[in-house]
């Protein structure tokens, strides 16, 4: 997004993507200890608990996982000895992982409606994000320039999380709340755009 009468250019895109959902979904099921501290998701009907996942499975997950949410990130393909034991593991799930995304994305895409319907844009180039990055500018005496990508999905837990570094994720049920939103985004806004100060000093030690 290129902000009206700014020189900053920004852009954020909000989904409940599938391939996030499927990731999210298998990670449930093979037990997978997630190291971003990415709850569970909400509505799956898997067991409240699953025996932890062995080192080869959760190593596997991971490399698969910065692979969806960073796909410039280049993560290279497992080694061949990991691989057959990881696809035998997917594909006890994998269609039920699918079925499930489908109807995730669904939801998503009716409660967007929903917002839009009620006058509350789902842009995320607008609205919330647009006031909060126009304040940090001020702020910081700089323009913002970055590219954010915002995964609104059903988890057990309200909240915003870190997913990659131009990646979040926010429970649906926040981002349904725009106070609560806003106060939540604000620090991932402030990390966007470093201060004039910051950037100076960055290329000082560059």
């Amino acid at each position: 997004m290129h902000t009206s009468g700014s020189p900053s250019t920004w852009r954020a895109r909000e989904d409940a993507s599938r391939d996030v959902l499927v990731a999210l979904y298998l990670r449930d099921a093979l037990g997978v200890i997630d190291p971003s501290g990415l709850p569970r998701l909400l509505g799956t009907g898997l067991p409240a608990s699953t025996a932890p996942a062995d080192e080869m499975t959760g190593w596997a997950w991971i490399r698969w996982w910065v692979s969806v949410v960073e796909p410039e990130a280049g993560i290279p393909a497992l080694p061949e000895h990991a691989t057959p034991a990881w696809e035998a593991a997917v594909r006890k799930h994998l269609d039920d992982a699918r079925t499930w995304a489908d109807v995730a994305h669904q939801e998503y895409g009716i409660r967007l409606a929903e917002r839009a319907f009620s006058g509350e844009t789902g842009d995320t180039d607008a609205g919330v994000l647009s006031e909060l990055v126009a304040e940090r500018e001020q702020a910081a005496g700089t323009h913002a320039d970055f590219d954010l990508r915002i995964e609104v999905l059903p988890l057990t837990t309200a909240g915003i999380w870190w997913i990659g570094d131009n990646a979040i994720a926010v429970d649906e049920l926040l981002r349904e709340k725009p106070d609560d939103y806003r106060q939540a985004l604000a620090p991932i806004v402030e990390r966007l755009v470093p201060s004039a100060a910051d950037r100076a000093r960055d290329r000082t030690l560059d």
